[in-house]
């Protein structure tokens, strides 16, 4: 808006005295806003996230300007963010690493004509990270048996089938050799292990173990139960 203002008078009989003019011009100042205002994306490593959720869009708009603004991301304590935006707006997550998910982040436009107008947005960065690494693991079986002593009592009516077992390990996520155990005993080595009761003896429970051969805290166990049979 403007306004002009005139003075200028001619004394009688005097010198003429020139008119001055005053033009006084009124101008809004320069805002800007920033959409949305609250998001949230998952970090860029996030195994577990839709890639649409890997980043997020945002859009500034400033008034009383042709000028534009100017992106920039920050953390909350004014510091360099830990993920970027670009000039279309597109702001990309950094990887997870140690960051806990809640992590904010602070979106930030700034008027180019006015450096001192801004306008922020608050970002949370959510998610798991990538995937865990795959964890080497065997599995036993079978995992529990009952088995009868080959003399005593009444075993001779005991099928020779049910005083033997045949035990096979599976390995996961690993290589190597398998190693079996009885009692915390090596019996064998081997993905198949044929467990034989002993001629005689009194109820029992006897652990067999498969092992990685490289790697002994990856195994699994089974039990056996160790019974005469009795008749009648």
């Amino acid at each position: 808006m403007q306004r002009s203002h005139h003075h200028g008078h001619r004394r009688s009989g005097g010198p003429l005295i020139a008119d001055v003019y005053h033009r006084l011009v009124s101008r809004h100042r320069v805002e800007i806003e920033v959409w949305p205002a609250r998001a949230q994306a998952h970090f860029r490593d996030d195994w577990l996230a839709n890639p649409a959720d890997k980043q997020i869009r945002f859009e500034a708009t400033v008034y009383n300007s042709s000028q534009g603004f100017l992106w920039e991301v920050r953390r909350p304590d004014g510091t360099a963010g830990l993920g970027t935006i670009d000039e279309t707006g597109v702001y990309h997550p950094p990887v997870k690493g140690s960051l806990a998910s809640g992590t904010t982040e602070v979106v930030v436009a700034t008027a180019r004509e006015d450096r001192l107008r801004k306008a922020y947005a608050w970002l949370t960065l959510v998610g798991e990270g990538p995937e865990p690494a795959a964890v080497a693991s065997i599995d036993i079986s079978p995992r529990r048996v009952n088995l009868y002593y080959w003399q005593g009592a009444s075993n001779q009516y005991i099928d020779a089938s049910n005083k033997m077992r045949e035990f096979h390990a599976t390995l996961h996520n690993g290589s190597g050799a398998i190693q079996w155990l009885v009692n915390g005993t090596l019996a064998a080595t081997g993905d198949w292990f044929l467990y034989q009761v002993p001629n005689s003896g009194g109820a029992a429970v006897v652990r067999v173990r498969a092992q990685l051969a490289a790697q002994p805290s990856v195994f699994d166990e089974a039990r056996i139960l160790q019974l005469n049979y009795s008749w009648p």
